[in-house]
């Protein structure tokens, strides 16, 4: 099989796909995967802490490129689950696989392709936008909260901001107070991210708590997650 050579300014005719275009696809591939192999070492991934089977609080997420699709399942509930899950995924996969049919042009110029460029256009738009919107959510609600590492002077001064601002209300060693639920093992039920998104918006436990939004800075907050994660 045969194929245009690259163009380097002069008419060099055509060449066989095998070796030469071959040679400069695998030349391509072999960088792109260097390159991802440096990016891995200088740019370390904010992985989350170790899976625990234990810990039914966890609420997991799908990566980026698969955002959009986690997204739409949002907007189609109890009966309607099948639509989202099932009909339109047929719809576009029938659509992608009828769109070469549909539009047999043979131009290049997208301006002179209306349809296609405009099915295009929607989906690019419908991926991207469902993809910021739930980034947005993930973040409102601290579902991809990346917490620094734990250091040690962080659990004194976590203990003590939890009896100043906590114990009033919740039980710790069996001290403090019985209107809320006793936290003395609370890090065997709930990871560290939980213990901040509920610190954050209590009202993800409950929409009825009573408990109120404690005025605490990045660093405090941090503090008292590291002490109630160790209390297991």
């Amino acid at each position: 099989m045969k194929t245009d050579s690259p163009s380097t300014g002069t008419d060099t005719g055509q060449s066989f796909f095998y070796p030469h275009q071959m040679f400069f696809e695998c030349v391509t591939a072999l960088a792109v995967l260097a390159a991802l192999v440096v990016l891995s070492f200088v740019w370390q991934a904010p992985l989350e802490e170790m899976a625990d089977p234990g810990d039914v609080t966890y609420v997991p997420r799908p990566e980026w490129y698969f955002l959009f699709y986690f997204q739409l399942l949002k907007y189609f509930e109890g009966p309607l689950v099948v639509v989202g899950t099932c009909v339109l995924p047929a719809l576009v996969f029938a659509l992608l696989i009828l769109l070469p049919f549909l539009d047999k042009s043979e131009e290049t110029d997208v301006r002179k392709r209306p349809v296609t460029a405009a099915i295009c256009l929607a989906a690019l738009f419908s991926v991207v936008g469902l993809t910021v919107v739930s980034i947005v959510e993930d973040e409102r609600h601290g579902y991809r909260m990346v917490l620094p590492p734990i250091a040690e002077e962080q659990i004194p001064e976590g203990q003590d901001l939890f009896k100043r601002f906590c114990q009033s209300c919740h039980g710790m060693d069996g001290k403090g107070g019985f209107f809320a639920p006793d936290l003395t093992q609370i890090g065997s039920r709930a990871n560290r991210a939980y213990i901040e998104r509920v610190i954050l918006q209590p009202q993800i436990v409950s929409q009825t708590t009573i408990m109120s939004l404690i005025p605490l800075s990045d660093t405090e907050r941090h503090a008292v997650s590291a002490y109630l994660s160790r209390k297991k």
